[in-house]
């Protein structure tokens, strides 16, 4: 149990570094450079790669079919509601027995 509450102290500790770090290093700059820019935009779509690759590859039924539906989702609706549809999708999948 004591682990689990040093991992999480540690997260925290390093994500409020990181986030601060980050801070710190804008106000330096004054304007972040295009090259910078063109990097942070390509930040989100590089993370939900490395989230759903994995899992599309080997993964269950039920998350390959949410993940297919929740592409063709995120064409029309929010990221939240793709996100809550997809969740509830694999769960209703995973406790009929999928």
């Amino acid at each position: 149990m004591t682990e689990i509450w040093l991992i999480i102290v540690l997260a925290g500790a390093l994500t409020y570094l990181t986030r601060a770090g980050g801070h710190l290093l804008l106000a330096r700059f004054g304007r972040i450079p295009p090259r910078l820019d063109a990097a942070l935009n390509a930040v989100p779509a590089a993370v939900l790669t490395t989230i759903v690759t994995p899992v599309l590859v080997a993964g269950d039924w039920p998350e390959r079919v949410a993940i297919v539906i929740c592409v063709a989702l995120s064409l029309r609706l929010p990221l939240i509601a793709t996100v809550a549809i997809g969740t509830t999708m694999v769960a209703l999948a995973r406790a009929a027995g999928f």
